[in-house]
């Protein structure tokens, strides 16, 4: 028997909300931590993860309404309501990093030392995030014959594109991949000599193993960017394929730089 999840309302949308409160604050704890370590300003570390996190919210959120313009068009004001859902993780990513070390800059503090500080509280992040997204029901997968297979409820968003048959958990494959990241991330965190190279590192891991795990999703028929053969890859898929290329350029440029003593 597959099991039911937690019942439609106002309660699914508390516990998405709650589990970003969670990453939040857990997150900057062991940011914090990991500035005193590294001998950062803790107080301007703040104000960057505040600044990096308003952004990742716009980010994501403004990179949704762009790919579903058509459902904003007779009401823009419901491009501000954040609670009835749609976030785009990619959009996210790129405005809070790009803000996030901006913002690092302009405090003085050392961008890439500051971004890896930040790396395990990101991979935590991901975990508790798409926990988050399990209980609001979005992001949810395709079809599965599975045992481990999940029946949403009916007036869920899954529900109401597959009825009572059962779908993957993808949200939890992210999360657990979430949790893998972060526990390499923190492990190897005193390895990565050149600063830098550990944040971009967990990007490239993140972005590969995202291409895989995206075959399990549903997406919808706009968020596909071509077809190889009989297989359908998604705009995520070639986003992480970009990152995950960029993200290898970025740590071979730092290790030359270290090298050069630049």
């Amino acid at each position: 028997m597959h099991p039911e999840i937690l019942h439609w309302g106002f309660l699914h949308v508390r516990s998405y909300g709650l589990m970003l409160e969670v990453a939040f604050l857990v997150g900057t704890w062991i940011a914090l931590g990991e500035a005193r370590r590294r001998g950062l300003d803790e107080d301007k570390l703040v104000t960057v993860v505040l600044a990096a996190l308003v952004a990742a919210i716009l980010g994501a959120r403004g990179l949704y309404v762009i790919e579903h313009l058509p459902d904003f068009r007779r009401e823009w004001s419901s491009a501000l309501a954040l609670w009835q859902g749609g976030l785009t993780l990619y959009g996210g990513v790129i405005l809070g990093t790009v803000v996030g070390l901006a913002w690092a800059k302009r405090s003085g503090l050392p961008t890439w030392t500051v971004a890896d500080a930040l790396t395990p509280s990101l991979a935590l992040g991901t975990l508790f995030g798409r926990i988050g997204c399990f209980l609001n029901g979005c992001c949810y997968g395709r079809p599965t014959r599975l045992p481990w297979g999940v029946v949403f409820p009916p007036d869920s968003f899954a529900g109401l594109e597959f009825g009572n048959a059962a779908v993957h958990p993808s949200q939890l494959y992210f999360a657990l991949v979430g949790l893998l990241l972060f526990a390499y991330t923190w492990l190897a965190r005193r390895r990565f000599s050149v600063p830098g190279t550990l944040f971009w590192t967990f990007m490239i891991l993140f972005a590969l193993v995202r291409i895989p795990l995206d075959f399990t999703r549903a997406y919808e028929p706009n968020a596909l960017a071509l077809n190889v053969g009989t297989v359908a890859i998604t705009e995520s898929q070639v986003t992480s394929l970009a990152i995950a290329l960029f993200g290898s350029l970025m740590v071979l440029r730092l290790r030359r730089e270290a090298l050069a003593g630049v």
